[in-house]
């Protein structure tokens, strides 16, 4: 079959079907626009799809992931078009239905990603890993209600999946989300005696000399975000942190943001070292214990997702 007839057997018939492209002006509304406009732009880049064909631009597939619920699914695709000056990669994202027995494209988006330096001025974390590396790479002086040193209880939290959203929202609309976001983070922390040790996009991390406090800044956190546009994961680990006017260091920093990325969607989850310390409190209980490997260490380690009323 050539590309458009592909193209028919894919997408739904239905006039709802929506598709954003990577360029400016590319929204495509119902199946006709689409597969007319797709089959001139094929044509206009001389695009195959594998396999290779020498003298051709190339679209290469390089990764596909799928998921179902009912009539309904969801897909992400990674791509590269290679042309003779370049490769660039690409994104996909789509929405599907069952229609007739027959998986149909309901609505599908496009990108290439930039960087976030290019779009905000700044750069922003991606990934907690990205968060723990800047870090270490030093921050402020951190001043605390208390003054001693040592032991600390650390608390990462991340906005669970903003990339969407962002694109959903918009950037002006997620920056003042994100915005709100961070001075909720602020005033918690503070009435809990706590500190703001650094803010990258949509995750931060916080350090307490208490590990209640901790907790406690935890569940507000999470208490406050209930109604929100998003969810966030936290990780909470107390152990020995080296304070210095860099910042903070050691392994403890490591492990409370594997803490964090061992949390479930809109939970809380502590190491067994921050469950000893905190004990019983108020309003609170503790999940079943989990044995997990965390990225980066070795062996395994006992987490505890708590739950508040």
């Amino acid at each position: 079959p050539n590309s458009q007839d592909i193209l028919v057997s894919l997408v739904s018939s239905d006039q709802s079907l929506r598709v954003l492209g990577s360029d400016v002006d590319e929204l495509w509304v119902g199946p006709d626009e689409l597969i007319n406009v797709r089959q001139a732009q094929a044509v206009e880049m001389g695009v195959v799809i594998q396999p290779v064909e020498m003298g051709s631009n190339t679209f290469t597939i390089d990764s596909i992931e799928a998921f179902e619920d009912e009539s309904f699914g969801w897909a992400m695709m990674f791509t590269t078009l290679t042309t003779e000056e370049a490769s660039t990669p690409l994104r996909s994202t789509a929405v599907l239905r069952l229609e007739s027995g027959v998986w149909k494209v309901i609505q599908w988006h496009n990108s290439s990603p930039v960087p976030n330096r290019q779009v905000f001025g700044v750069d922003l974390t991606r990934t907690l890993d990205n968060l723990v590396s800047s870090v270490l790479d030093g921050q402020d002086e951190l001043t605390f209600t208390g003054g001693s040193e040592g032991t600390m209880t650390l608390v990462f939290t991340d906005v669970v999946d903003s990339t969407p959203l962002t694109e959903s929202i918009g950037d002006s609309a997620w920056a003042g989300v994100i915005g709100t976001h961070e001075s909720t983070i602020r005033r918690i922390t503070a009435a809990e005696g706590g500190a703001v040790v650094d803010f990258l996009g949509d995750g931060s991390m916080l350090a307490f000399e208490s590990a209640r406090a901790a907790v406690r800044a935890a569940i507000q956190i999470q208490e406050e975000t209930v109604d929100a546009q998003f969810d966030v994961r936290i990780g909470i680990h107390t152990g020995e942190v080296l304070r210095t006017a860099d910042g903070l260091f050691g392994l403890t920093v490591n492990k409370a943001a594997r803490v964090a990325a061992a949390s479930p969607t809109a939970g809380i989850m502590l190491s067994s070292t921050t469950k000893d310390m905190i004990g019983s409190m108020d309003h609170l209980r503790f999940g079943e214990p989990q044995i997990v490997a965390l990225k980066g260490l070795s062996g395994t380690h006992q987490v505890v997702r708590i739950d508040w009323e």
